[in-house]
């Protein structure tokens, strides 16, 4: 059975897990093939068994690779207009947002599209090794380390939809075919879905040796952030297995959360109001802002590109932003209404954060393609960089901000946990 105020100076039992949305100190056994285990109060997902074996998994990150190189020497797409033709690779968007003034956003753009899941893929492969002979405890640490980071970051299904953005909206006005790299990008997005339901992440954890310490009386129940072991320790010591610096809570989590909010908020106004496209069609030249190129969409009677940008561009950024404004505010006013509720808003707002990088990346695959001088140009604007800066940083926000101080506040964890979190 769970508790929720377990006596802080109670050595740690075995197998007890502690919730990372609520702070509820659990048992945790029972994890097995195919087995979810969840929170018995918030219903977090706490540990998930693998669906496969290392060989699946390794077969799957390898086809990945071969798919994810593939894709990296394959065009995307070629539009050919007037006698003209033009093509456009990976490479090639970021390439031409860096010569157009916006590296910030190319560099964002390359790593989640090619460089972090090259990474992702060399931490599944050495996770899959792992599991068949032993690894050193140290390369181990860094495989298990990265892989929520790379993950959450590894951006490829958002790259797919930004890029059927982009040639949906094209074949309205020019021949634009398909290349080798969209099917290879799809590949490796199933791979990779494949390979990661195959990693027993907890399983890698317990191969790494946990070190006894010494008992002190002001010792109490802290669940370590990176490898989730609950050590008996004070505030300040390293976690007996991962050696990471124990803390009960984020610090100032409610502040850097508020903080980034605001820039958030505040970098909205140049990303709604600035050009994010500028568009030149047989000498016609446009300036689209973000809403503009929503109504610009109906108009033309793409009612359901129209609809996926005015989502991920305008109602995902501002369901985020009101999203974690009430649940810092309500945690201030210690309140304990709808606590399962804000649990379940905070792992919607964690997961769909990413998704409004869709406009970023049919910006880029546009500016990538289309360079015809006067018969057909499309520049990035200044918006287009506001609102990457929006994306980054929302997500940023949410990965500050601590679910379980919503508990805390409400008088629902051990007093001890509580004391140790101010």
């Amino acid at each position: 059975m769970p508790w929720l105020a377990p006596p802080p100076e109670t050595p740690v039992p075995e197998h007890v897990i502690e919730c990372p949305d609520c702070g509820l100190f659990q048992h945790g056994a029972g994890q097995g093939p195919n087995v979810i285990l969840r929170c018995v109060r918030c219903a977090a997902v706490l540990r998930r068994g693998a669906s496969g074996g290392a060989t699946l998994g390794i077969v799957c990150t390898g086809i990945a690779a071969l798919l994810l190189a593939l894709a990296l020497r394959e065009p995307l797409f070629e539009m050919r207009l007037a006698g003209r033709f033009a093509t456009a690779g990976l490479i090639t968007g970021p390439r031409v947002l860096s010569e157009r003034g916006l590296s910030e956003v190319a560099l964002v753009v390359a790593l989640s599209l090619f460089v972090l899941p090259a990474l992702h893929l060399t931490t599944l492969v050495l996770g899959f090794v792992s599991a068949r002979r032993t690894l050193p405890a140290r390369v181990l640490l860094r495989v298990l380390d990265m892989r929520h980071f790379l993950r959450r970051w590894s951006m490829i299904e958002v790259f797919l939809l930004g890029a059927f953005v982009a040639y949906v909206r094209l074949r309205a006005w020019t021949n634009v075919s398909i290349g080798d790299a969209v099917p290879a990008l799809i590949g490796v997005m199933c791979a990779t879905i494949a390979a990661e339901a195959s990693f027993d992440y907890d399983s890698l954890w317990d191969r790494l040796p946990v070190r006894t310490r010494a008992r002190s009386p002001a010792a109490r129940w802290i669940g370590c952030p990176r490898c989730q072991l609950v050590n008996h320790a004070c505030e300040g010591e390293d976690c007996a297995r991962c050696r990471r610096r124990l803390q009960a809570r984020k610090p100032r989590s409610l502040v850097h959360t508020t903080a980034l909010c605001l820039g958030a908020v505040l970098l909205s106004f140049p990303a709604n109001v600035l050009p994010v496209l500028d568009v030149t069609q047989f000498g016609r030249r446009n300036i689209d802002t973000i809403l503009s190129g929503v109504v610009e969409l109906t108009e033309h009677h793409l009612w359901g590109l129209a609809i996926v940008i005015f989502v991920a561009s305008i109602i995902i950024p501002v369901v985020k932003l009101l999203g974690l404004a009430v649940m810092v505010w309500m945690t201030h006013q210690k309140s304990a209404a709808y606590l399962r509720g804000r649990a379940r808003l905070f792992r919607f707002v964690h997961g769909i954060g990413r998704w409004s990088m869709v406009d970023v990346y049919a910006v880029t695959v546009l500016v990538s393609l289309v360079h015809m001088g006067i018969l057909a140009a499309i520049l990035p604007g200044l918006g287009a960089a506001a609102f990457c800066a929006v994306v980054v940083v929302t997500m940023l926000a949410t990965e500050s901000f601590d679910p379980r101080l919503m508990w805390d506040a409400a008088g629902l964890n051990s007093p001890s946990v509580r004391e140790g979190a101010r």
